[in-house]
């Protein structure tokens, strides 16, 4: 299995032009029954237009969390990444989280 999967897909988030996303199939550990690419690509689609605060910066790399975002009224964190020097958008981990 790859560690990463890139997919080409055009948004804005911080104020930066994307063009593609890059997701790490960390999340397969242990959330694979709840999520997905597929899922996870709807999921960066609503974060068009949204800026986030930057939590960390390692280097060249910029890491926030978006939460919750939701899927079908269900609620997800996804935990991010932006590259200084490239117009990516890492997802460094995505999942559901309980919001009873």
């Amino acid at each position: 299995m790859s560690d990463r999967t890139e997919y080409p897909l055009f948004l804005t988030v911080n104020g930066r032009k994307i063009s593609r996303i890059v997701i790490d199939q960390h999340y397969k550990e242990k959330h694979s029954e709840s999520i997905t690419d597929a899922i996870i690509l709807e999921l960066v689609k609503e974060l068009d237009g949204e800026i986030f605060p930057i939590e960390i910066e390692r280097a060249d790399f910029q890491y926030f969390t978006a939460e919750p975002v939701f899927r079908n009224e269900a609620p997800y964190r996804l935990i991010l990444v932006l590259y200084v020097y490239d117009d990516y958008l890492g997802v460094v981990n995505a999942f559901r989280v309980d919001r009873r």
